[in-house]
């Protein structure tokens, strides 16, 4: 799998899956995660975590007390 950075057109497409599923349902067990992160060339728990680093900045999120994991790149805030 891959140990490359994250490039911004696979942000986009986690981005895409983020938009489209409740919070709770962000895991690499989600067989939604394990598609897009065979597609990608990624882990399924690395396509989490960075759903989980989106969660980070979304105001959706963080207004309801919960916090996401907090390292969030600059490319991520940019997409």
């Amino acid at each position: 799998m891959a140990t490359e950075l994250w490039t911004k057109e696979q942000i986009k497409l986690a981005f895409h899956l983020y938009c489209q599923l409740p919070y709770g349902r962000i895991h690499g067990r989600n067989p939604e995660i394990m598609a897009l992160a065979k597609v990608i060339g990624r882990t399924a728990d690395a396509v989490a975590m960075k759903m989980l680093n989106i969660a980070s900045i979304d105001p959706a999120i963080t207004s309801s007390g919960r916090a996401g994991l907090g390292n969030a790149s600059a490319l991520d805030r940019a997409v």
